[in-house]
């Protein structure tokens, strides 16, 4: 059985554990740090600061999600290759269930680092910016302050969902 294979329990151990650290960040913060940041303001900025700039937190959270959708694709194209082939493959209920997860969480990765850590660490780098110059940020700096915060709730938010709707699709794909 292809399932008990020590190379395939290794790629699924690093799928569900990388996952589970992959969408829980991106529910703490979405849901909670980056609203509670934004409503806090400016004494934020240390914090966010450390974690962005020192830990490296959005590095973190990409290389979850590389490391959830590369083990990921390996299982599916072993799983394909199980079924016989593509066509077979998806005209089975679990790999269109397991297709469209993939699907999901492959376009959540590329939205969580073009448009979520990257912005991230705009947004944080402008605000050490105006900290480190001392006085209240230019009109400039407002403005790109907004359209950051702006574009990284946006994107955060698409992230989650997209995040969700990939796990759910994994979760149930055996029951479709």
């Amino acid at each position: 059985m292809i399932g008990a294979q020590p190379v395939m329990i290794a790629f699924r151990f690093l799928h569900i554990v990388s996952g589970a650290l992959w969408v829980g960040s991106a529910f703490l913060f979405v849901g909670f740090i980056g609203p509670s940041a934004a409503e806090v303001g400016p004494s934020a900025g240390p914090l966010m600061s450390a974690a962005v700039k020192k830990r490296k937190v959005a590095t973190v959270i990409t290389i979850l999600g590389a490391v959830t959708v590369t083990a990921g694709w390996i299982m599916w194209f072993r799983d394909m290759n199980d079924y016989g082939g593509i066509g077979s493959w998806l005209d089975s209920a679990f790999g269109k269930g397991i297709t469209t997860g993939a699907v999901l969480a492959t376009i959540t990765f590329f939205i969580g680092y073009f448009g979520v850590g990257r912005n991230v660490e705009r947004l944080v780098s402008l605000g050490d910016e105006i900290a480190a110059s001392g006085g209240p940020p230019s009109p400039e700096q407002v403005a790109s302050l907004s359209r950051t915060g702006a574009a990284l709730e946006k994107h955060g938010k698409l992230d989650l969902v997209l995040l969700l709707l990939a796990v759910s699709a994994m979760a149930t794909a055996r029951y479709w």
